[in-house]
């Protein structure tokens, strides 16, 4: 039997082993100046800028199609007015507890750079339609939901207008959506860009919530209705951006029927499941992608990120990782030093593949 002394020298090399393997596959991700003139936290204190963002925001085309079981689902696009200027459109698909509305100044940024922008609220938060009498509750019955509504919102309003080139930016549990529509729907993108994506959460949180709550549609242990979650900035593990923090909490107060509070355990189970059903299915992608996880992460797993880029590359797919110093989970409000050379990158990866 190894000695108290040795067996310690074991565990220090196992961990210098994990930490020297870290992130093996990730690029660390550089800055590269600001060639696509991308929004500045210094830009968001000009109210000619910010009226330039809620303008652009609020001439975009907006309704609500259908989703399965009947749910409404809000959609909002922004058409440039040249489509053979147009450098092709991106869809969005974004975070759990976000709305279209909290990704104004995304939008302005991709739009002034030459695409057409489509983004939807996912079903159970924003202006979307719920499935539970809580309105703050995150909850949905089958994670496949979310990927059918992004099929009809592709099929029924992106693919209509004929764009040269379609490219897909998910962040968190869009990500998970995203991935998986790309698993499912293999053509329908012509590039791919994750921020943060949701392939699997922090450890040993889906073990204890299956244990503990199984799939019922009430609050996960730690959740809170939107009030009673919100963090002051300095506790925060969203974002290093104190004005893109503020930002965001004034357009829920503003918007209240936009916002949401803390996962059911219905929603976490069906997440957890997602997982699986996600790396099952690894080798169906077709689709070009990049992946951006952040040193400061607290929300998602990173550890699944670098599973996730290793099997990929496993299989002979096109894709790589970044690994994004001083970044919270939510890059695309982060300061500058993150969100700037996020956002560069994801352009110069969509201009590759016109």
């Amino acid at each position: 039997m190894l000695s108290k002394k040795y067996f310690n020298i074991a565990i220090l090399i196992l961990i210098f082993l994990f930490i020297s393997c870290s992130h093996q596959e990730f690029e660390v991700l550089q800055d590269s100046g600001n060639p696509y003139n991308i929004t500045t936290e210094n830009d968001l204190t000009k109210k000619e800028i910010v009226k330039k963002i809620d303008n652009l925001y609020n001439s975009g085309i907006e309704g609500t199609f259908v989703g399965k079981n009947n749910i409404a689902i809000y959609y909002k696009y922004f058409l440039q007015p040249s489509r053979n200027k147009e450098k092709g459109a991106i869809v969005i698909s974004d975070g759990r507890t976000e709305a279209a509305v909290k990704y104004k100044e995304v939008i302005y940024d991709l739009y002034k750079n030459g695409y057409s922008v489509y983004i939807h609220d996912h079903r159970g938060q924003g202006l979307s339609g719920r499935m539970v009498a809580d309105h703050d509750m995150g909850y949905v019955d089958e994670f496949e939901n979310y990927i059918d509504d992004l099929k009809r919102f592709y099929n029924n309003f992106v693919k209509p207008n004929h764009h040269k080139n379609i490219y897909l930016l998910a962040h968190s549990m869009g990500g998970a959506i995203g991935v998986t529509y790309l698993e499912e729907y293999p053509n329908d993108f012509r590039a791919a860009a994750f921020s943060s994506p949701m392939l699997g959460l922090p450890f040993p949180t889906c073990l204890v919530i299956g244990i503990i709550g199984g799939d019922e549609a009430k609050y996960a242990i730690g959740m809170k209705p939107y009030k009673e979650s919100i963090e002051p900035f300095e506790k925060n593990t969203l974002t290093h951006s104190k004005i893109r923090y503020e930002r965001m909490l004034k357009i829920f107060e503003e918007i209240p029927k936009a916002r949401l509070g803390g996962a059911s355990y219905k929603w976490v189970n069906c997440s957890c499941d997602q997982f699986d059903e996600i790396f099952d299915d690894i080798e169906d992608i077709e689709t070009p992608l990049i992946l951006f996880s952040g040193e400061d992460e607290e929300i998602v797993s990173t550890s699944a990120h670098q599973e996730f880029i290793e099997e990929l590359k496993e299989e002979g797919k096109n894709a790589k990782g970044y690994f994004v110093k001083k970044a919270k989970h939510e890059m695309l409000i982060e300061s500058d030093n993150v969100r700037i050379p996020v956002l560069t990158t994801v352009l110069n990866f969509f201009n590759s593949y016109k």
